[in-house]
C-alpha cells in the first residue's frame, strides 16, 4: 500500500514511534523507536539498537503495527504490516546510513523494513478506526 503523504510527512515528525509485535503465542510487545526512516512509498524502516522481544518476535511472526501520532493535532495513524529483520545488504545499509548522518561513529544491529499493507485513522472522531 502506497503510503500517503500525510501519513509520511507525520512519520518524519515524530520524535518517536511505537512499534508492536506479538510471538507465535500471541503476546504482544511494544517499544518506543527514535531511529526510523521511510525507504520508499510503501516501506518504513526502524533501526534496531536494542530489540530483544521484538527480533524474537518478528522471527515467528512477521505481522507489525506502528503507531504514529501528533499530540497537539491529535493527528493519528495505524500502520499494519509485515516486517523482515535486515543484517547485511541494501536495506541495512539505508539504515545504517540514516543512523550514520546524526551519529557517524555508530551503526544499528539490523534494520526492520516494514511493507505497509493496511494503514487507518486513530485520531479521535467520528473517523476514528477508519482504514485510509
Amino acid at each position: 500500500m502506497r503510503i500517503p503523504s500525510q501519513v509520511k510527512k507525520l512519520f518524519e515528525q515524530q520524535a518517536l514511534v511505537a512499534f508492536a509485535t506479538a510471538g507465535s503465542d500471541g503476546n504482544p510487545n511494544v517499544v518506543p523507536i527514535y531511529w526510523k526512516t521511510i525507504l520508499d512509498d510503501e516501506t518504513i524502516l526502524l533501526l534496531d539498537n536494542y530489540m530483544n522481544m521484538s527480533k524474537d518476535n518478528l522471527s515467528a511472526n512477521a505481522y507489525v503495527c506502528i503507531s504514529v501520532w501528533d499530540p497537539e493535532t491529535e493527528e493519528a495513524y495505524k500502520l499494519k504490516g509485515t516486517a523482515t529483520y535486515h543484517t547485511a545488504g541494501p536495506v541495512f545499509e539505508s539504515g545504517k546510513q540514516v543512523m550514520q548522518a546524526k551519529k557517524p561513529d555508530r551503526a544499528p544491529r539490523g534494520v526492520v523494513a516494514v511493507a505497509v499493507m493496511e494503514i487507518y485513522t486513530i485520531k479521535p472522531g467520528p473517523e476514528a478506526g477508519s482504514r485510509l
